[in-house]
């Protein structure tokens, strides 16, 4: 009893309001069983066969966020006018514009957001980090500026996780900046981080070859949500868990390294993904998910809760399932009742739930509707599925079905004759339902 008891307080800390039972009916009533920790899968509909791509091996003792930490380290250098020809002044006398290829560097959420300079100083910065170099010129701006620049570009483009340190120097003359030039540290040669790159895409396209010609947006997203899930393992102790060569390489991450993925192969799929970051209200540690723009708005995306073996860190559950589609495409309301958003004020609002996971596959309840639940698990047991589960539109809605199916003992009504228990996962704060079978 003991052990059990710890096993809930230490799941509601973590994982706030998602609770595990066995309930057993006994001479009509509802006995709880004993704790256990469950994370539900609703089935994968449609069928979807993955079949997981050979991996290289690739790893290394780095698993620092790239650019390193805590940000961009700026140096000043004071010169005379016959220095000016040094080798490091001469790789680049001159800032180049590079304006006309803003249509080329792919979907940039962050970059958006800047000023008219800031870009100026985002673009350089990108023709660098793209080109694998070092020592380039770039604008002169001040140290908030160029740490506000080099974490959007963090933000925008997980594919530059080999840059690891970025810095700049300010060369002056007489106290004057005349110019400045960005220092970049990579993690391996060019052609080794060209190698990488290239077999990333060649997985990337692997992963995508299996989404349906003409798909729509919201079944490219289920898709790679699904493929990165059932292919990623979460493990604090990964190899370069804050960047997605952890969870294409090794199939291990964190956080970072899964919503970094997923916005990669959103983007390459062409749904423009970004990476947000911020706080679980859970547990008050650093966090990250995602933000896509589908055709009728915005939908934040967190693929790390909606993986068991993120659930289940740290258990020994009597049951593990490896799917959780509470936080497939949700709103700014459903994301904010366990996460913190960082930099909210700059993010769209996420109102639609047009094309949320539950109400897409018709598992979203206005009210309680038995007829239909019903028809729920008729089909889940025709099919052979483990589970089923439900998302109620509001409060109220979740306690009526809640009050009828568990206080009331109703769930028994929907099993078979010679069903005496059933283990279920409720979560209020996502208003969602799960039964096994």
């Amino acid at each position: 009893m003991k052990k059990a008891l710890f096993f809930l307080a230490f799941s509601i800390l973590v994982f706030g309001f998602v609770i595990s039972y066995d309930i057993t009916k006994c001479d009509g009533q509802v006995i709880v069983k004993h704790f256990i920790h469950s994370d539900y899968e609703p089935a994968l509909e449609g069928g979807y066969e993955y079949v997981a791509p050979t991996l290289e091996t690739k790893k290394t003792d780095d698993a620092s966020d790239f650019f390193g930490d805590p940000g961009i380290h700026m140096n000043e250098t004071e010169i005379s006018a016959d220095q000016l020809s040094d080798d490091e002044l001469e790789k680049e006398d001159e800032f180049v514009d590079h304006t006309a290829e803003d249509a080329s560097r792919g979907y940039e959420f962050y970059f958006a957001l800047l000023s008219d300079k800031d870009k100026e100083v985002y673009r350089a910065m990108y023709k660098a980090l793209s080109e694998i170099e070092s020592g380039n010129a770039i604008p002169t701006v001040d140290e908030d500026t160029m740490n506000r620049v080099a974490n959007y570009i963090r933000l925008d483009h997980p594919e530059f996780f080999y840059a690891t340190d970025l810095g700049y120097t300010h060369y002056t003359m007489g106290g004057q900046v005349v110019k400045t030039v960005l220092a970049v540290k990579y993690n391996d040669s060019k052609a080794s981080i060209r190698h990488d790159l290239d077999y990333i895409e060649t997985i990337a396209d692997q992963i995508l070859s299996s989404i349906p010609a003409g798909a729509d947006d919201y079944t490219k997203a289920k898709m790679i949500y699904e493929w990165i899930i059932l292919n990623t393992d979460y493990r604090t102790e990964a190899a370069d868990n804050q960047n997605m060569n952890s969870v294409f390489f090794a199939h291990e991450s964190v956080c970072a390294g899964y919503s970094r993925a997923f916005q990669y192969l959103m983007n390459r799929a062409g749904v423009d993904t970004t990476m947000v970051e911020g706080n679980s209200l859970i547990t008050g540690e650093s966090h990250a998910w995602n933000l896509c723009k589908l055709n009728d708005g915005y939908y934040y995306v967190d693929c790390t809760w909606g993986d068991a073996s993120y659930m289940k860190n740290g258990f020994s559950g009597e049951k593990v399932a490896s799917l959780n589609y509470d936080y497939l495409l949700v709103t700014t309301d459903e994301i904010k009742r366990t996460h913190k958003i960082s930099l909210e004020d700059r993010l769209p609002a996420c109102n639609s739930t047009d094309n949320n996971y539950y109400v897409r596959e018709g598992l979203y309840f206005m009210s309680y509707d038995p007829a239909r639940i019903k028809e729920l698990f008729d089909i889940a047991y025709s099919e052979g599925r483990d589970t089923v589960s439900f998302k109620c539109a509001n409060l109220e809605v979740y306690d009526s079905i809640r009050h009828e199916l568990i206080t009331k003992n109703g769930i028994f009504d929907l099993l078979g004759s010679d069903a005496a228990t059933i283990s279920y996962v409720e979560d209020e704060e996502q208003r969602t339902l799960c039964f096994w079978l």
